[in-house]
């Protein structure tokens, strides 16, 4: 898509949406991303007992000592209500 045709489509975004709306579109979208990039980077951490065998997991490691089940599994089975318990 070239520049006559941005400027062809943002044409007709003004005259659809209004000089008005615009910039509030614009600021919803950036919040929208910086909620989203926050949201992204608040990783859980499988640190607290692993829900499959109740073994201790360090916040740093990667897999269960005991088990060896990764720790995007652990975060998972925590994050589900219906988890079994050890």
């Amino acid at each position: 898509m070239g520049a006559p045709e941005l400027l062809i489509v943002l044409a007709i975004l003004l005259l659809i949406l209004g000089a008005t709306r615009i910039p509030k579109l614009a600021r919803s979208l950036g919040e929208s991303r910086k909620e989203f990039k926050k949201g992204m980077k608040d990783e859980a951490s499988p640190e607290g007992p692993c829900p499959f065998c109740g073994a201790q997991v360090a916040e740093d490691n990667k897999f269960c000592p005991s088990c060896g089940r990764s720790a995007a599994d652990i975060i998972a089975e925590k994050g589900n209500p219906t988890s079994r318990s050890a």
